[in-house]
């Protein structure tokens, strides 16, 4: 029997306004993850986004020590977002972990 595929979407990093939120309560759920999530959902694939601790000045060693409470396996999908990008393709090189597909996501905003 074949083990059953999950994936993980890890966000990007959003303005300074976000700093000031409750982080007991503070989501990410804005842009296009709410609606991956809806659709990998509808197809029986388990879908996780964790909320990564001060996204707005983000630190790789606390972003690992979130993202590592998740299981990570070769029936995993990684779905990054702007510095989630960034972060997963660090994290995979470093862990030298085989999983079902990455996919990136980076947008540029004209300053």
């Amino acid at each position: 029997m074949s083990k059953s595929i999950n994936c993980i979407v890890i966000h990007g990093c959003p303005s300074n306004v976000e700093m000031a939120m409750n982080p007991e309560t503070r989501t990410y759920d804005k842009h296009w993850i709410p609606w991956i999530k809806k659709e990998l959902t509808s197809r029986h694939i388990n879908t996780e986004t964790p909320l990564m601790p001060t996204p707005w000045a983000p630190d790789y060693y606390a972003f690992k020590k979130e993202f590592e409470k998740y299981q990570v396996d070769e029936n995993t999908i990684l779905i990054g977002h702007s510095c989630g990008c960034s972060f997963l393709v660090r994290w995979l090189g470093e862990t030298k972990k085989t999983n079902q597909k990455i996919d990136t996501c980076c947008s540029l905003e004209d300053s």
